[in-house]
């Protein structure tokens, strides 16, 4: 397929079809190419977003017109078609105008790109390993964690929601990828999905205090995030203190950044991640591969796997906010790097705000702390001991 094909321009690997997007516009109304940007890099001194409306609708329509055929989904929202967002872009709707200033964000961003030559690398993989001792508890006896280990394991809850034509997508990803990591790490992995997606079966869990993780996928507001077909899981000022006290939560949703984030660290969470406004990715695209359409769940999950993986918030964050550049720097000027762009944006974690907790906030995948004394682990021991008999 000849849309498929990647040409090189300044260390990026253009579609073919992306080469003849432009990416800016003059104010006599003629569109500037990639390649114009390279030869005159004056051309990008001046912000897309200082244009003249009817420029900046001009510039939007013509990219979004050579973009081959496409679906945006929108989480919560639902799906729009190519000649459905165009037609929002003209007539300027509210939507139509988030699209317009997604476009003028992500060219202002590529013509700094192509001009700097900048490259993204994607953040480190980390390895899956079977569940063993950790080097931080290793003085406790060999023969007390054999015996005793199933008893320290913290849980990691995920609300998944796979009943939903656009979240499935996400959820699907996240069984695969990041379910497994948690577990090879040492963490009991307890999973809500399907018709077990509701709030009857997420608070009692919720409120168990081994559980140090909430993450998944639905749909949300600035004051939900819902399971199976719109359930509510959890709302802001309406649930437990108990089912969040403690705890680091993660939700892709949309909006949810807004209220409900800082209203679970105002009832004692400890972090917490989302998005500000709507997540919206690319699919159903005849020059999309499936790949390419997960790079929006794999650079969303990046927090969640740095975060198994023992790290701090603010490494989690810093490793997502890098995974997106990389995914944006491997899909040029195409739909996905505008919402790649546009998601990455909007994401929020305690690095963008105290309103979201603690940057330095870790998991442990055993109760007991590094800095546990040996006395408290051993009188935990002995509780135990006693409570079996």
């Amino acid at each position: 397929m000849q849309g498929t094909q990647k040409v090189k321009i300044s260390g990026l690997s253009m579609k073919r079809y992306a080469i003849r997007k432009p990416i800016a516009i003059k104010p006599d109304g003629n569109f500037v190419m990639a390649y114009d940007i390279i030869s005159h890099p004056g051309l990008a001194r001046r912000s897309l977003r200082r244009l003249d409306m009817k420029l900046q609708v001009k510039l939007t329509v013509e990219r979004n017109r050579i973009e081959p055929r496409y679906k945006l989904g929108i989480i919560g929202k639902g799906v729009m078609t190519r000649r459905e967002v165009i037609e929002q872009i003209r007539a300027r709707t509210p939507f139509g105008r988030t699209v317009i200033a997604a476009e003028m964000n992500y060219c202002n961003e590529l013509m700094s790109v192509l001009i700097a030559r900048k490259k993204f690398k994607w953040p480190e993989k980390i390895k899956t390993r079977p569940s063993s001792i950790p080097k931080e508890w290793r003085w406790i006896p060999r023969r007390w964690w054999r015996k005793w280990r199933q008893y320290f394991r913290n849980i990691v809850l995920f609300c998944e929601n796979t009943t939903d034509e656009l979240t499935a997508h996400a959820a699907k990803y996240r069984l695969k990828n990041v379910h497994p990591l948690f577990k090879s790490k040492g963490f009991i992995v307890l999973a809500l999905y399907g018709v077990d997606d509701v709030r009857a079966r997420f608070s009692p869990i919720a409120k168990n205090k081994r559980v140090v993780y909430i993450a998944g996928v639905g749909h949300g507001s600035p004051s939900k995030y819902t399971g199976h077909m719109g359930n509510t899981i959890l709302k802001t000022c309406s649930y437990d203190v108990d089912e969040v006290k403690g705890k680091v939560i993660q939700l892709l949703s949309c909006q949810t950044a807004q209220g409900l984030g800082p209203d679970l660290i105002r009832k004692g969470a400890r972090a917490f991640a989302g998005y500000h406004e709507n997540f919206t990715f690319v699919f159903d695209q005849p020059e999309t591969t499936i790949d390419e359409m997960e790079l929006f769940w794999k650079c969303d999950s990046m927090w969640d796997i740095i975060m198994a993986d023992g790290q701090t918030a603010e490494s989690a964050h810093y490793a997502a906010i890098n995974a997106y550049n990389a995914a944006i720097a491997s899909v040029p000027n195409t739909a996905a790097a505008t919402w790649l762009t546009h998601d990455r944006d909007c994401f929020r974690s305690p690095v963008t705000g105290r309103r979201y907790g603690s940057k330095k906030a870790k998991l442990y995948p055993y109760i007991i702390s590094p800095e546990s004394p040996f006395a408290e682990v051993e009188h935990r021991l002995r509780e135990f001991d006693i409570a079996r008999k």
